[in-house]
């Protein structure tokens, strides 16, 4: 009887598992494997839109910011200095400033860069471990349910068909909910009583 009551409750078991079709375990590697391939995407995007931030700033250095500080020297020279003969006194006095208005735009376009790519590695590492549990989950899953239904087929040829597993599980199913019923009932009474 022992042996008969085991072998029903591992049945039941079995039966009861949420039944996961192995083409999951195939779905959820494809959809994983885009994430990888968008969160790339990411990254050459986000590295594509600061080269072009650094060119418009290199242009506008060049075209608008160099143009506008020649002016605003020449406003500062005295009336009499021979602008020709001191060009490159004068350019020697502008170009580190220029340099250093420039390499200053540039370093504060790299840390923008560095910390939303360094964002997009730390929210893709995190949607890596999930995903990678997920796939071990539904991988579990499509294993588990593998496994029962070659348990079922060696029982079913070992029994020569004879067990109806379905009948056992509707069974046993209307067994666990009575007793269900049965203990709230008797916690209900056990609530009276205290």
């Amino acid at each position: 009887m022992y042996k008969i009551t085991l072998f029903l409750v591992f049945s039941a078991l079995f039966l009861s598992c949420a039944s996961i079709p192995s083409s999951t375990a195939i779905l959820t590697k494809s959809v994983i494997d885009e994430g990888d391939a968008m969160h790339q995407l990411n990254i050459s995007l986000v590295n594509q839109l600061f080269n072009e931030k650094r060119e418009r700033l290199n242009t506008f250095i060049t075209n608008k910011y160099t143009p506008a500080i020649i002016k605003k020297y020449q406003t500062l020279l005295p009336q009499d200095v021979d602008y020709k003969k001191e060009l490159p006194n004068i350019i020697k006095a502008i170009i580190p400033v220029i340099n250093r208005k420039r390499d200053s735009l540039q370093d504060l376009l790299l840390n923008q860069q560095q910390k939303i790519v360094s964002n997009l590695n730390t929210n893709f590492i995190s949607y890596a471990k999930a995903t990678s549990s997920l796939q071990n989950l539904i991988n579990s899953a499509v294993k588990a349910k593998e496994a029962e239904k070659n348990a079922l087929a060696s029982i079913n040829q070992l029994t020569g068909n004879k067990l109806n597993f379905k009948q056992i599980e509707s069974k046993l199913d209307s067994l666990l909910n009575k007793t269900g019923l049965g203990m709230e009932k008797l916690l209900n009474v056990k609530k009276l009583i205290k």
